[in-house]
C-alpha cells in the first residue's frame, strides 16, 4: 500500500502533472493522459500503484473521507475533478495546474 501524507500527495500530483505537460503538450487527449499517467505512476512509485493513477484520489481513500467531493486537496472548482470548468481528462494542463490547494477543514 502506498502511504502518503497530504503534501506528497500534492506534490506527486503537480509533478506528473508537469512532467506530462512537458512530455506531450498543454492539450493531450484523454488516451495520451491516462497512458501517461500509468506509466508515470509506474516509475515514479513501483512499490504501490495509486487509486486511478492519481495520488489525489489515494490520499482521499487513505484518510477514509469517502468522497472527492470535500476532501481532494485540489479544489476544482465544482464538484470533482471531472464535469465542471477545469476537467482532468480535457483540459490545458496548465489549467490543471493553475488550481489552488483546498483549504483544509479545521
Amino acid at each position: 500500500m502506498l502511504s502518503l501524507t497530504r503534501e506528497e500527495a500534492l506534490r506527486l500530483h503537480r509533478q506528473m502533472w508537469t512532467d506530462m505537460q512537458k512530455a506531450l503538450g498543454d492539450c493531450p487527449s484523454h488516451e495520451e493522459r491516462k497512458r501517461f499517467k500509468e506509466r508515470w505512476c509506474r516509475e515514479h512509485t513501483p512499490e504501490a500503484l495509486p487509486r486511478a493513477n492519481c495520488y489525489l484520489c489515494e490520499y482521499i481513500k487513505q484518510i477514509d473521507a469517502g468522497n472527492c467531493n470535500d476532501s481532494c486537496p485540489i479544489d476544482w472548482g465544482y464538484f470533482i475533478c471531472m464535469y465542471g470548468k477545469v476537467d482532468y481528462r480535457y483540459s490545458p494542463i496548465s489549467d490543471i495546474l493553475a488550481l489552488p490547494e483546498r483549504k483544509e477543514a479545521p
